[in-house]
């Protein structure tokens, strides 16, 4: 059962963003039943290693949170995909920018949101890529 109030919340702060309330409140409806999102950045340092690792693990014991990235060297708005398999933690890549613009003001109002690891795409020559879901927790 999806927590109406929580949505209608979320839609609210939204709309202080600039959206309108159509457009507000049919994201934190995408947000409640589960947006897919494709995670950016997946190349860089030794992530291809990480993901690599992760393909042995059944993807119910990888942990995935969403975490606001403070130290802004990229970008204002940087979300952080971070992977947990037993205790051991890596950020795996961040959220494309166009999703975290907003994403990033749902978690700046407090807001907690969950994620999930859906797929892992790529291997045997090509690169690694991940697909998470990311929910209202």
């Amino acid at each position: 059962m999806y927590n109406l109030s929580e949505i209608a919340r979320t839609a609210n702060k939204l709309t202080a963003t600039g959206l309108t309330k159509s457009q507000a409140f049919k994201r934190a409806w995408e947000l409640a039943k589960g947006k897919a999102l494709i995670v950016k950045g997946v190349t860089q340092g030794k992530r291809q290693t990480a993901i690599d690792h992760m393909k042995q693990y059944d993807p119910s014991e990888i942990t995935i949170s969403l975490e606001r990235n403070t130290t802004r060297y990229f970008e204002e708005d940087a979300i952080e995909v971070v992977a947990t398999i037993h205790g051991n933690s890596y950020c795996v890549g961040y959220l494309a920018s166009s999703v975290a613009e907003w994403l990033s003001k749902v978690m700046d109002f407090g807001t907690a949101l969950k994620g999930a690891l859906k797929q892992i795409v790529g291997g045997n020559g090509l690169y690694y890529g991940l697909r998470i879901k990311a929910q209202i927790a």
